[in-house]
């Protein structure tokens, strides 16, 4: 993996990391949220094995990427399209993870001649699709209900997020995983997820490196109309 950053036009900085086969087909991947640039990385002999060359960036208030109040979903294809011209790639393909999934949704929309397909990740939902909460996580609940109703208790629960992870990262891993379904905990803490536990905290601490911001943000326009126009939509999802 290899920490990269670039000014966009506007004059922020935006952070992101590569992996994969060099010449291989380019994907950028989007995190989810929280996230960072190192999230799902782990995977770099995969990526190489099938000839991905995986580009990961931070959204804004994430990581390395500068913060912008004015960001939205679908600002975030121009963010992408500068990055793509950095790298020198004319198209390429988009995968969302989470809450990474709108913005896959609106570059494929923004940029239809240069992105080739997007992929949904276990992604989020337009809010007016979304007809019930249950099956949620109790954390996810909770940050849904505040985005909607209570943003600025959102906000605190965040920065609040972000100290926790910075002064203990293991105590609130612990705490996240005791969220988990009894499989997913096994995945973490059983002989097949040897080393999973410390990239995750690794993870995090970069996804909170700013502050709250990032996340608090992301989940804002989450919960709220995506203004995506998906009758858009032109390539394979």
């Amino acid at each position: 993996m290899q920490d990269n950053t670039m000014k966009l036009d506007d004059g922020r900085t935006l952070g992101y990391s590569v992996c994969g086969e060099e010449n291989g087909i380019p994907i950028m991947f989007f995190h989810g949220t929280p996230g960072s640039r190192i999230f799902g990385l782990e995977n770099g002999g995969l990526f190489k094995k099938y000839g991905a060359f995986v580009i990961a960036p931070e959204r804004p208030g994430y990581g390395l990427s500068d913060r912008n109040p004015e960001r939205t979903i679908e600002s975030w294809a121009t963010d992408i399209g500068e990055l793509a011209d950095h790298l020198g790639f004319h198209q390429f393909h988009v995968a969302g993870e989470s809450g990474g999934g709108p913005y896959a949704l609106a570059c494929a929309i923004n940029l239809p001649k240069r992105v080739l397909s997007a992929t949904l990740i276990a992604s989020a939902t337009p809010p007016e699709a979304l007809q019930s909460l249950t099956g949620m996580g109790l954390g996810n609940r909770i940050v849904f209900f505040l985005a909607m109703y209570a943003p600025f208790i959102l906000r605190i629960l965040f920065a609040d997020y972000a100290h926790a992870v910075r002064k203990s990262p293991e105590q609130f891993m612990r705490n996240m995983l005791s969220q988990f379904c009894e499989w997913d905990r096994r995945i973490f803490d059983g002989a097949n997820g040897t080393g999973r536990t410390h990239e995750i905290m690794l993870h995090l601490k970069e996804a909170f490196r700013q502050g709250g911001d990032g996340a608090y943000r992301d989940m804002l326009l989450i919960s709220r109309p995506w203004r995506l126009d998906l009758s858009k939509l032109a390539i394979p999802v």
